[in-house]
């Protein structure tokens, strides 16, 4: 069986004011053609299909284009199949997931999938699926970790940190439960997909995860002697514990400045019989995302376009010193015709007032990883020596219960 695995796509996203949304579409267009250019037989999506932000009218959208993009996929009977992840909210999944179960009432009873189509889960589940061969394939199917999808009632818990240990542990029992079940075929070979945060990955941010922020597993957890971990949650592509075969692909585009330099793409893996997986990435080139700084608006604008030939299709985001010569207003017209994509524009200087969107919340980050993501970029640009102690001092603030 060939199988791509991909996650965090984020379908319906914004950043400020910027509409991601067809950015995104080109980049599940570039996955459908990755697909029938290797003859995959199923699309794993480890997670977070849709943005929060997206409406329900958003993910109709979305999903028709992706039945569009898909067609020649499903009509060779293709299978997608995909877990919920953290962004997935419940009341729009279960939408989705009852359209699907209305138009193929059928497919997955007893744990058997039907191919040709769409699988959305948004509980645990061990399934299986056979390609065209007769090859069977089974699936550990884990969505994000939220407690209502675990069995973890709310009054069991007083604290967030005590919330994530209970839900880790709950995870953890399934899993022991299930593959240990009669049902569970030990002899098929076993795939997992999961949106969970695992010990050791790189992050994008200095800051130190710990089970305060998130539900944390170690590799060891989650049997990684299984043919292949198809993991989401962490954006930036990367194997664990040593192994080719525990992996993040990686979103599947830029979704905001902290991944300006993060590659991006799909895995693509065959599992036959007994023999050894050997993943291959297969790159998409993504959105580019330039930080622009001019220290002298008169002289350099009048060409900074020749810098960035992408001027009209990157995002951008403008930290501008004050003009001597020019209108503040004209540099602030002239910049933001130059670059439409642009996501803020600040003015910096110790004389000028600082204008526009200076630091982004964003809704993928709590308060204390937006701080420590903005301190580590302005310290990083300016080489700062001081960088780590700065850094251990905000972090001192920011933890529950610092100096006030």
């Amino acid at each position: 069986m060939r199988i791509v695995h991909t996650a965090d796509w984020h379908l319906c996203d914004r950043l400020g004011r910027l509409d991601r949304t067809d950015d995104l579409k080109r980049r599940v267009e570039a996955v459908a053609r990755l697909c029938e250019e290797n003859a995959a037989d199923v699309l794993l999506i480890a997670g977070d299909l849709f943005s929060e932000q997206a409406s329900v009218d958003d993910v109709t959208a979305s999903l028709m284009h992706l039945r569009q993009s898909f067609l020649p996929f499903f009509e060779r009977k293709g299978t997608v199949l995909a877990v919920t992840g953290n962004h997935d909210r419940n009341g729009r999944i279960d939408i989705v997931r009852a359209g699907m179960g209305l138009a193929v009432p059928d497919a997955g009873r007893g744990g058997r999938l039907s191919p040709g189509r769409m699988y959305l889960a948004n509980n645990p589940a061990v399934v299986r699926l056979a390609d065209p061969a007769g090859h069977v394939v089974q699936f550990v199917l884990l969505p994000y970790p939220f407690p209502s999808r675990y069995a973890v009632a709310a009054d069991s818990y007083a604290s967030k940190e005590e919330e994530n240990r209970l839900v880790r542990a709950s995870v953890a029992d399934w899993l022991q439960r299930k593959t240990a079940d009669a049902a569970f075929e030990q002899t098929v070979p076993t795939v997992l997909v999961a949106h969970l945060h695992v010990r050791g990955s790189e992050l994008t941010t200095a800051y130190k995860m710990s089970d305060r922020d998130d539900v944390l597993f170690d590799v060891g957890e989650l049997h990684p002697d299984w043919r292949y971990v198809a993991l989401g949650h962490i954006h930036q592509p990367q194997c664990l514990g040593g192994s080719e075969t525990v992996r993040y692909p990686g979103s599947l585009d830029r979704l905001d400045f902290g991944e300006t330099h993060d590659t991006h793409g799909v895995v693509l893996f065959d599992v036959v019989g007994a023999e050894p997986v050997k993943p291959v990435s297969l790159p998409i080139p993504a959105t580019q995302f330039h930080t622009i700084t001019l220290t002298d608006p008169d002289a350099e604008l009048p060409t900074v376009h020749e810098k960035y030939p992408d001027h009209a299709t990157a995002v951008v985001r403008l930290r501008v010193h004050p003009p001597t010569a020019t209108d503040r207003e004209e540099v602030s017209r002239h910049l933001k015709k130059m670059f439409p994509r642009w996501h803020s524009l600040d003015w910096v200087g110790p004389t000028s007032a600082v204008t526009g969107n200076e630091v982004k919340f964003s809704p993928r980050a709590g308060f204390a990883d937006t701080v420590r993501a903005y301190l580590t970029e302005q310290l990083d640009r300016e080489n700062d020596p001081d960088k780590d102690l700065v850094l251990a001092l905000a972090d001192t603030f920011l933890k529950p219960g610092g100096p006030s």
